[in-house]
């Protein structure tokens, strides 16, 4: 619909707005064919066509006319005016006020109104609003326009934020009256509830901040008459918006009441939610709105209206239960709609009951008083609604005057609590004091009898000094148990730090058995498993050293306070022990790591001790995923190690063994020079042969298996013998590493073939290599196939090919898709040994379909040409060709696999000479000391 400025779009004083009937509605469907007629003809045909059209009918020719006109001044081709337009959608209005409104949509309407949203021109900005204009044919009326009037300036004086204020209001070019107010978009409040399953005390919250509106409406003067949730509003800011005042009254300054409309037809509410004064049709005050307020409440504690079913009343009925307030307390409607969720507290039933009495003189006296008791539930005191019994009204007694009887009842309980309390707390500090005491007593004693005045000139390493600790402490019976939980965990760590887990775990089991007698904190329990879980890893026992740490994470995170360092620190170790139990997938393991890296390079951390640790671990995680980054990763490590630590640090130790770790598959030369400087190192600084990954037996292991890459069985063996016999000392708490540094001598026995030796040394084991398998740890479990493939190597040697087969069969059993992932080598090795058992048997044919089987694997995991699952390959590849009478191929294959396995493994590994020998019919020495024999023999095998 257009509305026009300057009364174009008027014709005899008539508004083309208003309603028209009788004659003139009968004209008007009988202009409006003939318009869209000439709106099809060209201008100058126009009037001719119009003028046989209304031939005889001046009527018709001008509402024709004026028709037409107003079509040609919208510019809108398809513009036709209506009588009664049903929609106001995509219409313009035009004020008479200098203010213009574009109406997108309806938005509802109510008994005298309907409200569009619009958008309001302001300064080249856009406002949208809800736009209200009178409802039906009743806006010409003097009295509805004067109420529409009264709404206006009733809105006019109300400024408050939880009321939809006034933006603008006048008449439309036609005279229609129209208000624009501030558009709220948002859900009416009960259904902004239910949707969000807001408890209790956020319903009431959220109410009382429509209580505050409908209070600032009578502070100044104004009644609302049709408070409910439709016209109660929350937006996404969760603020409720009082909206309509269409039928809201000025109080009259003297009485303090509202003149009630005398005809049921001019009294517009809603009346599920109106008062008994208001069906009554008698004169209403504030405590109309007292009533509308307490069913509103009443709807958002229950979920329904305190006459409900209404849908099932006549208004008859409704009107007559609201005068007799015939109506069920909430507390009921509480219990049959939500049976589990407990009871409704008697307060919220007394304050509701209040708000809903019948008279009004018995209701609460103002909306205030009605907020101010929800305030004193929420603040869980005594509301003034409820006639509690004796006790109750005790309790509220005793609030209101908690002060006088406080004081009383402080002057009657201080002695027994100050005698109680002040017992307590000089017990705790008398025990902090003599914790205090005794613990630097303790170690002030340990360490003057390091002194070498004490110990006889003798020097006293650090290692010592502990030792003489942990003996004293556990000879010692008049420490405290808390006291001597604290100095365990001390001597404990102290013991970590010099890789001696095995000495810790004893002392760190004590205090944690001590702190579960003593009542010990949970950050207290926590600092102890923490180290416990450290000393496990350290001695190879993964699933112990996980489990704990599980623990120690647990009670770290719901210890009060910052510890988000000690908590990263057992995660390092705790993922260390997980890459080596593989009890979760390596990948899983490294995209955890990758994230803690990550948060130290964007900053999000700062710890460069931790943040060295993390890159370390880091580094094993990606070698072991055969990640060639693992190098740059782990040099990394020892780049900010060096600028942490001094250069004869111990620490330095472990980062230098890492790079080393990490290097012995793309640079074993480069792995054991490392190697030989870490082993100096650690003799240097720390000087205790320990177990372990990063204790000189696990170094000297690595170190063996670096020299066996390069050919150099005899130094590997003699190495491996070293590392064998420390972690001999240990087999009991680590005896997953000792049987793998036997496995790994074993198999340089067998290198140099020095078969009987190999057997003797792997024969007393196999069982217990079994029996450690149950355990389902990854390192027992590679444990074992290490053990039948190494078995299925030295009956193969010896001429027994079945047994081999068998051997080399339960490898590979025991290899499931997740295993050959992260051994790739083991799973070659199997398939190649049992490919070369069924070739020395005579089944070339079966050998044939071994070698495809382990062709294929290696073209599913990428596996490159220096990898030792491809060398195995074409090792057997080459025998293959020989057992088929293809010498020359196999000489020519053998000659090209030959470099690739010395760059691999090294000239003099068993691998490159076997090679030699297919390439030249000439064995080669591999005893180790002939370093130039073996390297000619493979010079000669690969010449041209």
């Amino acid at each position: 619909m257009h509305l026009y400025n300057g009364g174009v779009c008027h014709r005899r004083g008539v508004s083309r707005g208003r309603p028209v009937q009788g004659e003139q509605h009968r004209t008007y469907l009988r202009a409006k064919p003939i318009v869209l007629a000439a709106l099809e003809r060209a201008s100058a045909e126009r009037e001719a066509f119009i003028a046989s059209a209304c031939i005889g009918d001046e009527r018709l020719h001008a509402e024709v006319s004026w028709m037409l006109e107003a079509a040609e001044i919208t510019g809108d081709p398809d513009f036709m005016p209506e009588l009664l337009p049903p929609d106001l959608a995509g219409a313009s209005v035009t004020a008479a006020a200098p203010t213009n409104y574009r109406v997108l949509n309806r938005l509802g309407e109510g008994g005298m109104g309907v409200v569009y949203l619009a958008e309001r021109g302001v300064g080249g900005e856009r406002q949208q609003v809800a736009l209200k204009f009178l409802q039906g044919t009743g806006w010409a009326d003097p009295v509805v326009r004067q109420r529409f009037a009264e709404e206006r300036r009733i809105l006019a004086t109300l400024s408050h934020p939880n009321i939809a204020h006034l933006v603008d209001g006048g008449d439309t070019a036609d005279g229609r009256p129209y208000l624009a107010l501030e558009y709220v978009e948002g859900e009416r409040i009960d259904r902004w509830c239910e949707q969000r399953k807001l408890p209790l005390r956020e319903r009431l919250a959220l109410f009382l901040k429509v209580c505050a509106a409908v209070q600032y409406a009578h502070n100044h003067l104004v009644i609302h008459r049709d408070i409910k949730p439709p016209n109660i509003l929350v937006n996404a800011e969760g603020e409720p918006k009082l909206l309509d005042f269409g039928i809201a009254r000025l109080i009259d300054h003297v009485g303090g009441m509202a003149a009630a409309q005398t005809m049921t037809v001019q009294r517009a509410l809603t009346l599920a939610y109106a008062s008994p004064e208001q069906v009554r049709g008698e004169s209403l005050g504030t405590a109309a709105d007292v009533w509308s307020l307490g069913v509103v409440l009443y709807q958002l504690v229950c979920g329904v209206r305190p006459f409900e079913p209404a849908s099932e009343l006549s208004p008859l009925d409704l009107s007559n239960a609201i005068v007799t307030g015939n109506f069920r307390a909430p507390s009921w409607q509480w219990r049959r709609l939500q049976p589990k969720a407990g009871r409704l507290p008697a307060d919220i039933d007394a304050i509701v009951l209040k708000a809903l009495r019948r008279q009004p003189a018995e209701r609460y006296a103002s909306v205030d008083e009605l907020s101010a008791d929800v305030r004193r539930f929420l603040a869980a005191r005594p509301v003034f609604a409820r006639q509690g019994r004796f006790g109750y009204r005790l309790r509220l007694f005793a609030r209101r005057n908690r002060l006088a009887l406080g004081a009383g009842v402080f002057l009657l309980a201080w002695l027994a609590i100050f005698l109680a309390g002040r017992e307590g707390q000089l017990r705790r500090v008398q025990l902090e004091r003599d914790k205090t005491q005794a613990i630097a007593g303790f170690m002030s004693e340990l360490f003057e009898n390091a002194d070498p005045t004490h110990a006889r000139g003798n020097r006293i390493t650090v290692r010592e000094v502990l030792d003489r600790g942990a003996a004293e402490l556990q000879m010692r019976q008049d420490i405290a148990p808390q006291v001597r939980a604290a100095l365990l965990l001390s001597i404990g760590r102290a013991y970590n730090q010099l890789d001696m887990g095995g000495r810790a775990i004893p002392l760190l089991r004590t205090a944690s058995a001590l702190q579960k007698t003593d009542g010990a904190s949970a950050l207290e329990q926590g600092r102890v498993l923490a180290a416990l879980g450290r000393a496990y890893s350290m001695m190879i026992d993964m699933p112990s050293s996980v489990a704990t740490d599980k623990q120690a994470i647990a009670l770290l995170s719901k210890s009060p306070g910052d510890h988000a360092d000690e908590i990263l620190r057992v995660r390092l170790n705790l993922l260390y022990g997980q890459l080596a139990t593989m009890d979760i997938p390596l990948p899983q393991i490294a995209a955890q790591m990758k994230d803690i890296v990550a948060s130290f390079d964007n900053g999000q951390r700062k710890n460069p001790e931790l943040q060295a640790q993390a890159l370390a671990d880091y580094s094993m995680t990606l070698g072991a995923a055969s990640d060639p980054a693992s190098v740059a990763t782990a040099q990394r490590a020892l780049d900010i190690a060096h600028r942490l630590y001094q250069p004869d640090d111990p620490a330095l130790v472990y980062y230098r063994f890492t790079l080393a770790l990490v290097m012995m598959r793309s640079d074993p030369a480069g792995a054991v020079a490392l190697y030989r400087q870490v082993i100096a190192d650690y003799d240097r600084t720390i000087g205790v042969p320990g177990p372990g990954m990063a204790g000189m037996s696990g170094i000297l292991t690595y170190f063996g298996e670096a020299l066996a890459q390069l050919g150099q069985p005899a130094e590997a063996a003699r190495a491996l013998e070293r590392s064998a016999r420390i972690a001999k000392g240990f087999a009991g708490d680590s005896p997953d590493f000792y049987l793998g540094t036997l496995l790994a001598l074993t198999a340089q026995y067998v290198e140099l073939g020095h078969v009987g030796d190999a057997q003797a040394l792997l024969a007393p084991h196999r069982q217990q290599i079994i029996e450690r398998m149950k355990s389902g740890s990854a390192w027992a479990v590679n444990n074992a196939i290490d053990a039948f493939n190494l078995s299925g190597r030295v009956a193969l040697q010896q001429g027994h090919e079945a047994d081999a087969m068998k051997q080399f069969d339960q490898a590979l059993g025991l290899l499931s898709p997740a295993l050959q992932e992260v051994s790739p080598d083991s799973y070659g090795e199997a398939l190649a040994g049992r490919g070369e058992a069924e070739l020395a048997s005579e089944q070339p044919d079966r050998s044939g379909q071994t070698l495809q089987q382990l062709d294929a694997f290696n073209h599913q995991h990428k596996a490159t040409s220096e990898s030792q699952s491809v060398l195995d390959a074409e090792l057997l590849r080459s025998h293959l060709y020989v057992a088929r009478g293809d010498v020359a191929s196999a000489m020519k294959l053998a000659a090209v696999q030959g470099a690739i396995a010395s760059r691999r493994w090294g000239e003099c590994s068993s691998r490159a000479q076997a090679f030699a020998r297919l390439a030249t019919g000439k064995p080669a020495s591999t005893d180790g000391n002939s370093g130039l024999s073996c390297a000619a023999s493979f010079t000669a095998a690969t010449m041209p």
